[in-house]
Order: structure tokens, then sequence, then C-alpha cells
């Protein structure tokens, strides 16, 4: 990793992550007010200005189709079902929502170890889960329902892990039931290219990303069976469009 390359861009990803966080007061603020349509505008507003900085500072290029697939706000909240290849992923998933609406993510534990990560996860709505504790996924399963149901959007890499190449691993049963539980529709999204980024050899370089997103699937109004059928067939359609 040539440190005069990757140097100025962590110290303009710090800025540019500080400044989403310094909407903490004025979020914090709509929350005691209970606005939260306004706080969720808010979110938007500091998601979108950070991707549009961070993207060409990455080198990061975007071919997204299905856009219209994307949930009008006024339809409710929904859950993104992704695979996962990189840690650009999380920017690709800004890029698709910049004009369409805020997103939460499922975030693993591991981030709160972090001060500015920790303040970006509350921020956004996002929830963190630790792996491998059931007490722990009985909580945060609580937390994403709370969340969805105040009308925040959230995402969630089904993988539980990035697969650092071009191949999708398996989705985990166990991520459906945030979905379920919260009684959304879940957005399946394919992405491709992130893993260019870094994961590919280890050094930062310009990536383009190809993502597509899915027609939504309405499993809130399934039953038992036609949740776990749907749930295969989401995982199909977002490995399909890897073999394109």
């Amino acid at each position: 990793m040539n440190i005069f390359k990757t140097g100025p861009r962590f110290i303009r990803g710090y800025i540019e992550t500080k400044r989403f966080t310094s909407l903490k007061k004025q979020i914090y603020k709509l929350r005691e007010e209970g606005d939260l349509q306004g706080e969720r505008d808010l979110i938007q507003f500091g998601q979108k200005r950070w991707v549009e900085a961070m993207s060409p500072v990455l080198g990061l290029t975007y071919d997204v189709s299905g856009e219209e697939n994307i949930p009008a706000p006024e339809d409710g909240p929904f859950m993104m079902y992704s695979n996962h290849q990189s840690f650009a992923d999380i920017a690709a998933t800004l890029w698709v929502m910049k004009d369409h609406g805020m997103m939460g993510y499922v975030s693993k534990e591991e981030w709160r170890k972090y001060p500015i990560l920790a303040d970006v996860v509350d921020c956004s709505r996002s929830i963190f889960l630790v792996r491998n504790n059931p007490k722990e996924a009985v909580k945060a399963l609580g937390e994403a329902k709370k969340m969805l149901d105040q009308g925040f959007n959230m995402c969630i890499f089904p993988e539980g892990t990035r697969s650092k190449g071009h191949e999708m691993g398996e989705f985990k049963a166990g991520s459906f039931k945030f979905a379920e539980k919260a009684k959304v529709p879940i957005l399946p999204v394919t992405i491709d290219g992130t893993y260019h980024f870094f994961e590919e050899d280890g050094s930062w370089k310009p990536a383009h990303i190809k993502v597509t997103i899915h027609p939504l699937v309405h499993i809130e109004s399934m039953s038992r069976e036609e949740q776990h059928e749907a749930a295969k067939k989401i995982e199909e359609a977002v490995r399909s469009a890897l073999d394109k």
C-alpha cells in the first residue's frame, strides 16, 4: 500500500465522516422532538453529501440498473438485502439511495470500538449485531424492528461477511428474520466490482461498480412457507446478476 496515495484518502475520509457526525446534535434534537421525517431527511442529506464527496476521492464509479424498483418514501420502510464483496459496498448502497431516502445498516459489533464509526452507526439509525450470540441476536431483531416501525430503511448483508471477490457466499437463514419480524418488504440488490477497490490485492485502486436493483418482494403479506420459498428466490435473484 502506497502511503503517499492512501494517506490523503484516509484524511479526506476522516474529514467527510466527521462532517456527517457533526449532524449529531441536530439529529438528536429531531429525535427528541419526535420529528421522524425531519430526522430521516437530515440523515439522507448527510449520507448523500458523504457519498458524493468520497466516491471521486476513492475512484468509485457506478452503473446502476433497476433504480425504478426502489420504493418511494411514502410507500413506507423496507429492508435492502445485498451481497457483500467489499468495504466499498456501503458507498455503493448509499449511492443508490442518495436521491431516494436514508439507509441504516445492520453492522458488526467490532465497529463499536472505533468512536467515529460508533457515532456513524448511531446517527444513521443503524444497529450493532454480535455474531454467534443468540441472546444478542434477539436484541438486534428488536432494535431493527423498532427502527423499521418508525420508518427508517435498513440494509443487511446476509452472507454475514465479505466474499472479497466476484463469488457470493450463501445467505444466512437468520438474516431474513429481520424483515419477517418487522413485516416490511425486501429490496434485493446485487453489487459487483467493489472487491477491485481493495480486497483483490490489498491496495486501494479505482473501481467501477455495477449495482442491480431487483423488484421489491412483499414478504410481509406471505405465510411462513411462502416466506421460506421467497428467501430462496431472493438469494437466487441476487446471485443471478453476478453471472451476467
